[in-house]
């Protein structure tokens, strides 16, 4: 069951009773220009109405890229992306920034991250296991491992997220990378919206 009913006052609560508050804003990579322009413009006015709060996203193009300019727009520094590995689209890199990768992670946070990730989706668990080697396999389960470390955090720079937005195919939101991310919110409590909640908050 998809629970994606955070509301603007839920989140507003949630984001004042956090110690280090942090938003998760992302999505597919195919999207629409009007939508483009309404995820960017959401995340400017999330930014601007949570100045205490930090916004996390994945360094793709697509939503991650619109959501991450809106926040850009307002506080570059403010803006986190976490990216498979460090190389991954430089040219398109937000000045002031924060970026990690799953390169960083210890022996015992990627064993940790690799079970969280094969809990949240059991059928990649082989996948998985491809991790550190070669080929386009092992590159599908560098991004799935990022995507989990989005959510569940790694480190004091970058905690565990305290909500999430994505924008998703409606009609088939846990398909992909993006239904993997949605399925570790759920794995970890973490509340989260659609688009057809949140485009509505301070969007056009």
């Amino acid at each position: 069951m998809i629970n994606a009913s955070l509301t603007l006052d839920a989140l507003s609560a949630l984001v004042e009773a956090a110690e280090t508050p942090v938003i998760l804003l992302e999505g597919r990579r195919s999207i629409p220009a009007n939508e483009y322009d309404h995820a960017r413009v959401a995340a400017e006015f999330l930014a601007k109405r949570f100045p205490g709060a930090r916004f996390r996203s994945g360094n793709a193009k697509g939503s991650d890229e619109a959501f991450s300019q809106g926040v850009a727009a307002v506080d570059a520094t403010r803006l986190q992306l976490v990216a498979p590995y460090a190389t991954h689209r430089l040219k398109a890199r937000f000045n002031g920034a924060s970026y990690a990768y799953p390169a960083a992670l210890s022996d015992q946070q990627r064993k940790a991250m690799v079970q969280q990730t094969v809990l949240a989706s059991p059928k990649i668990s082989s996948m998985m296991a491809q991790l550190g080697k070669q080929g386009s396999v092992a590159a599908k389960a560098d991004y799935l491992l990022r995507d989990t470390m989005k959510v569940a955090g790694f480190s004091d720079e970058f905690p565990k997220v305290t909500a999430a937005l994505f924008y998703v195919d409606i009609d088939a939101p846990m398909d992909g990378g993006t239904g993997h991310t949605i399925r570790v919110c759920q794995q970890e409590g973490v509340p989260f919206a659609f688009q057809n909640a949140w485009k509505e908050w301070g969007g056009k």
